[in-house]
């Protein structure tokens, strides 16, 4: 334990604890006391500790290969492991997927030492290997690597994870009734809306940085990984040329981004721009740049994960326009809701379609913006969702709590 730092009273455990997990820390602490959370997350490091979360440095995640991955997943859940060994066996954890075996931990410990813990799932594994990469769907290692989900799932205090079509997948997987809970929890992402909101092109220096001034501001802000459809979007934007009042801007880094860049090279549309990663303090008037923002979810990954950059683009008041496959979290909310239009990956004239319907429907989009940002400050919102957490893990009023074993 830091010197000066009271012993916590939930540990919460995520390789990658980006803004999402950080602020669920610091709410969790507001109700619960102190918190210690351990990471690999850089920027979450940056941090530092404050005021009731303390943070402590582990191995960091790193996806450049697949041997990188799984030796920073193994190295995490080593050093995963021997920290826990520092605190009483009565404190309770939180687990996050990443890395994904990181609930079996959980199980191991609270055979060993009967420490309670509940289980946040954001990635579906083994299923995004066995979709995405290849894995045979009957290996033993396919095989081994479920019972073992299931065995740490059932014996959780609790299990969540983002969204319907997700936890449809975890309950054919997992018996649900067999945790402490008895269900399985839809903990939706969020984002912030206090610091994430619509702003007036005319008032937002950005937008008129980037002259989006009187046009359709389309944009991609995000990672633009390989399981990513940026081509669809580029194809779409080739078509759209001759549509002065159209633009396409395209934000972040990946595999990806150099295909935008070599696109830029060699035919210089002028209705593309793209930008490298937005400083923090940018990033809420690059948002509300945007009148539509795209989003992609991977052919293969419906129903085992959910993009949560959707989220931030609602809180800045954007109408979502997705590209992913039924069913999916992602085609779920748009279409549920009513915020944006979703078509399949890879329907370029699909896209071209909607883009021209954002434009030509004069009440459309803003219908669309404004359902988008009411969702975020509503059913989205992160006061909501940290409070389901909390019921999750036993500690509401109408809960046994976990922490009533110890003072």
């Amino acid at each position: 334990m830091r010197q000066g730092r009271p012993r916590p009273r939930l540990l919460i455990l995520n390789q990658m604890a980006g803004p999402m997990t950080w602020e669920l820390a610091q709410d969790l602490s507001q109700q619960l006391g102190p918190i210690a959370l351990l990471t690999g997350h850089p920027e979450t490091l940056a941090k530092g500790s404050q005021g009731s979360v303390t943070l402590y440095s582990s191995v960091p995640y790193n996806r450049a290969t697949s041997l990188s991955r799984g030796l920073t997943w193994l190295m995490y859940l080593g050093h995963a492991f021997i920290w826990l060994q520092r605190w009483p066996g009565h404190i309770p954890c939180l687990l996050f997927s990443n890395p994904p075996l990181l609930p079996w931990l959980g199980y191991v410990l609270r055979r060993w030492r009967h420490r309670p813990y509940a289980v946040m799932i954001h990635d579906i594994y083994p299923d995004v290997l066995v979709r995405l990469k290849g894995l045979s769907e009957n290996s033993l290692m396919t095989r081994v690597w479920r019972w073992l989900n299931r065995v740490s799932y059932e014996q959780a205090d609790g299990v969540m994870t983002l969204g319907d079509c997700m936890a449809a997948t975890l309950a054919g997987q997992f018996d649900p009734t067999r945790t402490k809970v008895g269900r399985l929890e839809i903990i939706h992402p969020w984002a912030d809306t206090a610091k994430l909101g619509p702003l007036p092109k005319a008032e937002n220096w950005f937008a008129r940085s980037q002259a989006q001034v009187g046009k359709l501001t389309v944009m991609y802000s995000g990672n633009m990984g390989m399981g990513h459809d940026i081509e669809t979007m580029l194809n779409a934007a080739r078509r759209l040329r001759p549509a002065r009042d159209i633009h396409f801007m395209f934000i972040g880094a990946g595999p990806k981004r150099q295909i935008v860049a070599d696109y830029l090279r060699q035919e210089a549309p002028a209705n593309v721009t793209l930008l490298p990663w937005q400083p923090e303090a940018v990033a809420p008037f690059s948002l509300a740049t945007a009148d539509v923002a795209m989003v992609s979810l991977e052919s293969g990954a419906e129903g085992l994960a959910f993009p949560s950059k959707a989220l931030s683009a609602m809180a800045a008041g954007s109408a979502l326009l997705g590209l992913s496959n039924t069913p999916s979290d992602l085609q779920v909310l748009i279409e549920q809701f009513h915020c944006g239009l979703n078509i399949k990956p890879g329907d370029v004239e699909g896209l071209v379609q909607a883009i021209l319907t954002f434009r030509d429907e004069k009440s459309f989009l803003p219908q669309c913006r404004r359902t988008a940002r009411l969702l975020a400050e509503t059913t989205f919102a992160r006061s909501r969702n940290t409070q389901k957490v909390l019921a999750t893990i036993g500690i509401m009023k109408n809960h046994k709590s976990v922490f009533d074993q110890f003072p």
